[in-house]
């Protein structure tokens, strides 16, 4: 492909280049750092060109392709935007279900696409609003769920076919959070096939990064895994398992590492299948990622494209996938670039770009944050703003008109190359642990994390990490105070609530479903369809944690440091 001799007359360019321009204007005016690096800490040369492709023995072919084409580089579809935009999501979920079913409402009516919904922690980590440990947090961080009721209540007048997708983190609980969507959707009279459920069903990622987790992990592993062998045998057009970049770069694991740490943790759950006698071919089409680059706007697009690669190459060499939907890895991002109390409106900047990233990235799918987020519970106006952003992007400016359209860019590539192989060789050094299970064991998710947070605070103290109106630009302000408010009496009407439903609904059945959990989790039954029947029951979600803490125990968090 390459023409040394073409190499070598510029490299006698750049030569000159460096010499008789670069060279003088550094003695005129220095530049502004003595060095530019990356988010994760990739040194940026001040300029690139054909050589730099060289250099890095770069093959159209091999490292770049076509949209749709092993190794998906471009996008994972031939025509990516140009017969659909990337689906609109909207993460919202607050307070009491009658009160977020009025949002999701309203959001439908802007124009989203999929609804994800923001549970509550007490929900998240398997606790009913009536437990004494949650008081207080009731409906704080999203929306309180404690039975099939709060669904058909929050999806009122909202057909789950009305919908392209219909979402919940679930992490945790992810057959009871698949579950409530299959018993909702029986209510309002649809077949499985009538619709689409999306889950992030993620749990390993919450034992080094966000927390919400109830079992150890070994069981935590089998419940995430359920969900993906049920679907994989009866809903293969849904999407249970989004594997997260996400949280463990917000946590301090970086990009690079984050993303690494997120394919090596889809392994872990492949895997699984595979010795429950699942095929790759099979389960594999089923994992999304939520990929994550909030700071630096090159590296979140060419982190995207890396994994792509990366996930491709991972399931053609190390599992012999054959399918090409095993290898073309689906990517969903949330921009939230960085959002800051001081000055908040400039979060909408913030978001944009971060937005744009993605959406040069090529993901499938994308929901921002509201630019007063980081105040409190979203208002309606901010939500409307998120939305509106996403579709300014789909739908204005000529930027969804081709595919990758920064394919091809000295910078772009060479800095997707550099991405991809520090990815796969992050892997290749989990997988010599043992694993990804092995990896969080030994502490090694969370070194990584720890020493990143350190990383990051430091550069943002020392001035080189660079917030305009905080540590740059700053000017004395008070922080102001988020507008939305949720009704203080909430709480107690979830209770009473809670306790209505269990005087209304047939306890007998209840109980015999619990039952049937308990021996399924004690066996290697899924255990999606007797929770299925439980939930059906109106059984809460605390009682079915309940059962399962019971058989599987409570996972104990670790010091590493």
């Amino acid at each position: 492909m390459w023409d040394k001799k073409e190499v070598a007359r510029l490299e006698r360019l750049m030569k000159d280049w460096e010499i008789n321009h670069r060279a003088p204007a550094l003695k005129k005016k220095p530049e502004r750092k003595q060095k530019f690096r990356t988010d994760t800490g990739l040194e940026i040369k001040q300029i690139y060109s054909p050589v730099d492709l060289y250099a890095a023995d770069f093959d159209y072919e091999k490292d770049l392709g076509f949209s749709g084409q092993y190794p998906f580089v471009r996008g994972i579809t031939p025509l990516m935007y140009r017969n659909e935009a990337f689906i609109i999501r909207a993460y919202s979920g607050f307070g009491d279900p009658q009160a977020c079913n009025e949002r999701y409402k309203k959001l439908l009516t802007w124009g989203a696409d999929e609804i994800v919904m923001a549970a509550d922690l007490p929900t998240q980590l398997g606790y009913d609003s009536d437990h004494m440990m949650v008081r207080g947090e009731v409906g704080k961080v999203g929306v309180a769920i404690d039975t099939l009721r709060d669904m058909e209540i929050l999806f009122d007048g909202i057909p789950l076919n009305r919908l392209k997708r219909v979402s919940m983190l679930g992490n945790s609980f992810g057959p009871i959070a698949l579950a409530l969507f299959m018993a909702l959707g029986e209510k309002q009279g649809l077949n499985p096939g009538d619709f689409v459920v999306d889950l992030q069903n993620d749990i390993l990622k919450e034992y080094v990064a966000r927390g919400t987790y109830i079992y150890p992990i070994l069981p935590g592993v089998r419940v995430t895994a359920d969900v993906i062998g049920y679907c994989a045998e009866h809903a293969r057009h849904w999407y249970p398992c989004t594997v997260c970049v996400n949280h463990l770069n917000a946590a301090g694991a970086g990009s690079t590492k984050g993303t690494a740490f997120a394919i090596a943790n889809g392994v872990c759950y492949i895997k699984h299948l595979l010795e429950r006698g699942y095929k790759v071919d099979e389960v594999a089409p089923l994992f999304t990622m939520f990929g994550d680059e909030r700071s630096d706007f090159f590296e979140a697009i060419c982190n995207f494209r890396a994994a792509r690669k990366v996930w491709a190459r991972v399931m053609k060499d190390h599992f012999q996938a054959e399918d090409p939907g095993s290898m073309a890895l689906k990517i969903t991002a949330y921009a939230h670039g960085g959002e800051t109390l001081l000055e908040p409106t400039n979060n909408i900047v913030r978001i944009t770009l971060a937005a744009l990233a993605y959406t040069l990235g090529g993901v499938q799918s994308l929901y921002n944050a509201s630019y007063d987020e980081v105040l409190g519970t979203p208002t309606e106006g901010t939500a409307k703003i998120a939305v509106r952003t996403q579709q300014i992007l789909a739908h204005e400016l000529g930027i969804t008109n081709t595919v990758d359209p920064l394919g091809g860019s000295y910078f772009i590539e060479t800095l997707t190359k550099v991405i991809e192989e520090r990815i796969y060789s992050e892997f290749l050094k989990i997988e010599e642990m043992g694993g990804a299970i092995a990896a969080i064991e030994k502490g090694y998710y969370s070194a990584c994390i720890n020493d990143g947070a350190i990383r990051r605070q430091r550069e943002l103290e020392q001035g080189e990490r660079v917030m305009i109106g905080v540590n740059k630009y700053r000017t004395e302000q008070e922080i102001p105070v988020g507008s939305f408010r949720i009704d203080p009496k909430f709480e107690t009407r979830q209770v009473q609530q809670l306790k209505a439903i269990k005087k209304e609904r047939d306890n007998r059945a209840v109980s015999n479903a619990l039952d049937c959990i308990k021996e399924a989790a004690g066996g290697d039954v899924n255990l999606v369809l007797p929770v299925l029947e439980a939930v059906r029951a109106y059984a809460t979600i605390g009682e079915i944690c309940n059962v399962l803490r019971e058989v599987f125990g409570e996972y104990q968090e670790r010091e590493y440091f």
